[in-house]
């Protein structure tokens, strides 16, 4: 390796981060002479969860890095940002609150409603608390790499944004949204003179209980050059997300909407728990709503089956393994494999949305 030409390292070490960060960290710690050497080469990769103090040492870092640089500059081409991922426990799980644990159990229906209360009050709390530490970090983070970014998987089910960040993606090509569209990036903050996104070829959204509506209008306002649309738990509720899906993707729409849409995907929403005969009459009507409209859209769209899966927190978000099997996929796509826009479901499991 002493021997190699800086450049032909460089170039090696490019193929090699792209695991989210964890070889770039290694680098680092060989040598001065690779860690400068694969300065450029680091950061290409991140991978960003578990806590907003993590990412704001990350952003210090990547600053520190940038201004070491002589030469190439060290960028963020590709990101993912998980706001209540903690890498061990379920992220879907609640926020971590004092347990009741035996010894402590209540000894009247008082006592345990009092508990209820107090629990309660230390989840808002911690929540408030999180929502603040993001919405300092998160603007900070998103105007550093959004100028560089060529894909981006946002795990924001959980993070109540009240920060916006004017700025735009100009390199953007791919982007996952677990949670709903970009909360820091509202479509009604776009002054209208420019798209957002105006190179996004792949989008993926992936709707959850408490973010399911999303307008794909303002999609086809700020991703003209799309090719690729994927709607995983896609539900027959809220109805303006299924209607302004319908809407962009119809042959009726021609070339107002993604004229250069090649495929779509749509993975339903599981069907709901049997005895409720309503949810399951609207579940069987939206089914069959599926089935159909393939005929009236301009691109193959492929209706893969709903993943049957059994949650250990009824109501809440995708259990770990789900957010680690996307965090798999998206490394995935930046060695170049299909990812999830494979035919079929991933060997060894089901569709991992």
């Amino acid at each position: 390796m002493d021997k190699l030409a800086v450049e032909l390292l460089t170039e090696i070490f490019f193929y090699a981060c792209t695991d989210g960060g964890q070889t770039g960290c290694s680098l680092a710690l060989v040598s001065k002479r690779i860690r400068a050497t694969s300065r450029p080469a680091r950061f290409y990769s991140v991978a960003l969860f578990s806590s907003a103090t993590k990412i704001e040492k990350f952003l210090h870092a990547y600053q520190l890095e940038r201004e070491r640089a002589t030469e190439m500059l060290p960028r963020v081409r590709h990101l993912w940002l998980s706001y209540d991922e903690d890498g061990q426990g379920d992220p879907g799980a609640p926020l971590s609150a004092p347990a009741v644990t035996p010894s402590t159990m209540p000894a009247s229906r008082a006592e345990f409603l009092a508990a209820l209360q107090r629990r309660s009050q230390s989840w808002r709390s911690a929540q408030v608390n999180l929502d603040d530490q993001y919405n300092r970090v998160i603007p900070m983070l998103i105007r550093e790499v959004a100028p560089d970014l060529y894909s981006l998987a946002l795990n924001q089910s959980r993070w109540r944004s009240n920060a916006t960040v004017r700025c735009y993606f100009p390199r953007l090509q791919e982007l996952t949204c677990i949670g709903g569209d970009p909360s820091f990036l509202p479509f009604s903050s776009a002054d209208g003179s420019a798209p957002l996104y105006p190179s996004l070829k792949r989008l993926h959204h992936i709707l959850t209980p408490n973010r399911k509506d999303v307008n794909f209008l303002n999609w086809g306002l700020h991703a003209p050059a799309l090719t690729h649309l994927r709607v995983s738990r896609l539900d027959f509720w809220p109805h303006s997300t299924v209607q302004t899906l319908e809407c962009v993707i119809s042959d009726a729409s021609s070339n107002e909407f993604f004229p250069n849409l090649q495929e779509v995907i749509i993975l339903p929403h599981p069907p709901p728990p049997s005895g409720s005969s309503t949810s399951e009459g609207c579940y069987q009507q939206f089914t069959h709503y599926l089935r159909e409209l393939p005929r009236r859209v301009k691109a193959p769209l492929r209706v893969l089956p709903p993943m049957i899966k059994a949650r250990p927190h009824q109501g809440l978000d995708a259990p770990k393994e789900c957010i680690v099997n996307l965090r798999r996929l998206w490394i995935a796509r930046i060695e170049g494999q299909p990812g999830c826009w494979a035919v079929g479901p991933p060997p060894g499991g089901p569709s991992p949305a």
